[in-house]
C-alpha cells in the first residue's frame, strides 16, 4: 500500500517531468531559431529600405505638434494634451491617436494608432471619467508627389483614418468614423508651411454628431540644426449636427526638438506647445469651443 506521502512526491514528479518535456517538444531547435531569427532580421530590413527610400526623395522637415505632416515617417509618437474646457473641465488626454507608423514602399505608408485614453475632472456634483476614447486604428497613406530641398520642396499625400466606437460609454461616439485628407507642404530654405484639409464622416447618429471639415495649417523655422519653433491654426467647421453651422478656431505655439540620435537606427525628437482658442466666444450648451486652452508634449522614435 502506497504512504500518501510518496504518492504526492511521485504525482509531484510526474508532473515535473510532464512540464519539461512540453518545454523540450515545444522549443524550437538552433537551426529553426536561426531560421526565425534571419526572417525577422531580413522583414526590418526590407522595412528600412522602403524607409530610407521613401525619405530621399522628400523634404527633412520635422512633424508639427497638431497639424499631422504629409512626409513619410517610420517612427513610434505618443502625445500627451492637458486641456481646460470652459465649463472647470480639465482633461489629460493621452496618444490622441497617434502610435506606429511604418513605412511599407516607397510612397505608401501605414499607421497602427494606439487607443487614446482619457482622465477627465468634472464640475463638482459630477463624477470622474477616466478611461479608453474611441480608437482610430488604422491610417493608410498614400504619397501623391514630393520633391527633396534643392529641388522644389513640397510633398503632397492622401490618406483614410478609420475610427472604431470602442471607447467607454462616457467617452464613445457611438458611431465608426471614416476621415479621408489631403496633406500638403511647401518650404523655402529654413522655413516650411504644412496643412491638412480633412473631412470627419460618422456613419451614424449624423443628427448628433454632424459632419465636420478640419483644416490645419502649420509655420515652421528651422532653427541651430535641432529646434523647429512653429506657430499653427488648426480649424473646425460643424457642418450639420447638433453644432450645425459652427466653427471653432485654436492657434498653437510651440517648438520642436530633434532628431537627436540614439544608436545607428534610432532618433528621438521631443516638443512643447500651447494652444489656446480664438474663436467663437464659449457656448455652454453644446459646448463650443471644445476646450478653451491646452498645455502640448509629444515624444516620437525614428527608426
Amino acid at each position: 500500500m502506497w504512504h500518501p506521502y510518496r504518492v504526492a512526491r511521485r504525482r509531484h514528479l510526474i508532473a515535473r517531468c510532464c512540464a519539461a518535456a512540453t518545454l523540450l517538444l515545444c522549443q524550437p531547435t538552433s537551426a529553426e531559431a536561426a531560421k526565425q531569427a534571419a526572417s525577422f532580421g531580413e522583414t526590418f530590413r526590407l522595412f528600412g529600405d522602403a524607409a530610407e527610400n521613401a525619405r530621399a526623395t522628400q523634404p527633412n522637415w520635422s512633424s508639427p505638434l497638431v497639424t499631422t505632416t504629409g512626409l513619410m515617417e517610420q517612427r513610434f509618437r505618443f502625445d500627451i494634451a492637458q486641456q481646460h474646457s470652459g465649463n472647470g473641465v480639465n482633461t489629460t488626454a493621452m496618444d490622441g491617436g497617434r502610435g506606429l507608423d511604418l513605412i511599407v514602399s516607397d510612397s505608401n505608408e501605414i499607421q497602427i494608432g494606439l487607443p487614446p485614453y482619457d482622465a477627465r475632472s468634472s464640475v463638482p456634483g459630477t463624477p470622474r471619467i477616466s478611461g479608453f476614447a474611441d480608437w482610430p486604428f488604422l491610417r493608410i497613406e498614400q504619397r501623391l508627389a514630393s520633391s527633396v530641398e534643392n529641388d522644389g520642396d513640397y510633398v503632397i499625400t492622401a490618406w483614410l483614418q478609420i475610427q472604431a466606437p470602442s471607447g467607454i460609454r462616457r467617452l464613445t461616439t457611438g458611431a465608426w468614423t471614416y476621415i479621408p485628407t489631403l496633406a500638403f507642404g511647401k518650404g523655402w530654405g529654413a522655413l516650411d508651411v504644412q496643412g491638412t484639409i480633412a473631412a470627419v464622416l460618422p456613419a451614424q447618429h449624423t443628427a448628433v454628431l454632424g459632419d465636420q471639415v478640419q483644416t490645419n495649417l502649420a509655420l515652421q523655422y528651422h532653427w541651430l540644426g535641432v529646434l523647429w519653433p512653429e506657430v499653427e491654426g488648426n480649424w473646425i467647421w460643424y457642418v450639420n449636427g447638433q453644432r450645425g453651422g459652427l466653427n471653432q478656431l485654436y492657434v498653437t505655439t510651440g517648438v520642436v526638438a530633434g532628431r537627436f540620435q540614439l544608436t545607428q537606427q534610432l532618433r528621438t525628437t521631443l516638443g512643447a506647445g500651447y494652444q489656446f482658442a480664438v474663436a467663437p466666444p464659449f457656448r455652454q450648451r453644446s459646448l463650443t469651443p471644445g476646450y478653451q486652452h491646452a498645455w502640448l508634449f509629444t515624444s516620437r522614435l525614428n527608426f
